[in-house]
């Protein structure tokens, strides 16, 4: 996909670079930013013809990978599609963080945790972007431009392990300054990485990066996009969940009939990210989310 966005457009491009670094590595991350970027496009501009014939081009190329991966599930199934992007984001921010704290920052962690807040910007697709996420995405894009400050003036550099304030205090404190590689103030453009298609960051290795327990997201339901002629955008919508569903309270174990058999794959899936979810609320020591996320793998399972 061409990296050249239009200047209307501009905002875009952070994901367009991603997902031209992915395309090989990774082709559902490659799809799902190309698809929020076609979405976050037809909002800022589908009516000036240099934004005409750059989304007629994106829709294109996202047809023609959706119907390159239409056997896989990440695309075609809006719970494990979710999985999937939580997955990747995480494994990232959590490279960047170990490095972070350690001390041990260079361009390969401004990198990761650029990449980590955009993503974590795709998972809105899926329903409203709640805590830990929201805050984590933006603690990500405020790090990387933190760092890269440091690094570019050549200014010592204070782990936030050795530091005295909090995030959430550090977060107050940065306020609205930021968003990484936009110039919507002048301190932010002072301060703010190159935009993506200026700066060439090195890979980092993703497929040895360690696994952190990812958050849920409410999902929704849709079809899968179909590219419109370009005369006429429509934004695309998000696939189906499938056949697997869950119900966010306690069931009542007299009223789920018991059906036996096998559960469906993305019922699996679907249990399989509650666990990570009570798995993380245990770091947290937070025990109403433990039990929560405990009930709702269970009543995914409880027909069974």
């Amino acid at each position: 996909m061409s990296s050249k966005v239009p200047p209307t457009l501009k905002s875009i491009g952070h994901y367009i670079k991603i997902a031209n670094e992915n395309a090989s590595r990774d082709p559902v991350i490659y799809y799902w930013c190309l698809f929020y970027a076609v979405q976050s496009a037809m909002q800022l501009d589908k009516s000036s013809p240099e934004a005409l014939q750059f989304l007629t081009s994106l829709l294109t190329t996202l047809e023609t990978v959706k119907k390159q991966l239409h056997g896989n599930e990440a695309i075609t199934n809006e719970t494990i599609a979710q999985a999937h992007i939580e997955d990747f984001a995480l494994k990232l921010f959590n490279f960047a963080d170990n490095k972070e704290k350690s001390g041990q920052i260079d361009k390969s962690v401004v990198h990761a945790f650029y990449t980590a807040g955009h993503i974590m910007d795709i998972l809105s697709l899926f329903g409203e972007v709640e805590e830990p996420f929201a805050s984590s995405k933006k603690y990500a894009k405020w790090k990387s431009t933190q760092i890269f400050a440091c690094l570019r003036d050549g200014t010592p550099y204070v782990p936030s392990s050795q530091g005295n304030k909090s995030v959430d205090d550090e977060l107050a404190e940065f306020g609205q300054q930021f968003q990484p590689g936009e110039s919507s103030s002048s301190s932010s453009a002072a301060v703010a990485p190159p935009a993506p298609q200026e700066h060439n960051y090195p890979n980092i290795g993703f497929g040895n990066l360690p696994s952190v327990p990812s958050v849920p997201q409410p999902p929704a339901r849709s079809n899968l996009p179909q590219p419109p002629p370009p005369s006429s955008f429509d934004v695309p919508s998000i696939p189906n969940r499938g056949t697997s569903n869950y119900s966010p309270s306690q069931p009542e174990p007299s009223s789920i009939p018991v059906q036996g058999g096998q559960p469906t794959a993305e019922e699996f899936a679907e249990t399989r990210k509650f666990i990570k979810y009570a798995l993380s609320a245990v770091d947290y020591e937070d025990t109403k989310a433990i039990r929560d996320n405990l009930m709702k793998a269970l009543s995914v399972l409880q027909k069974y």
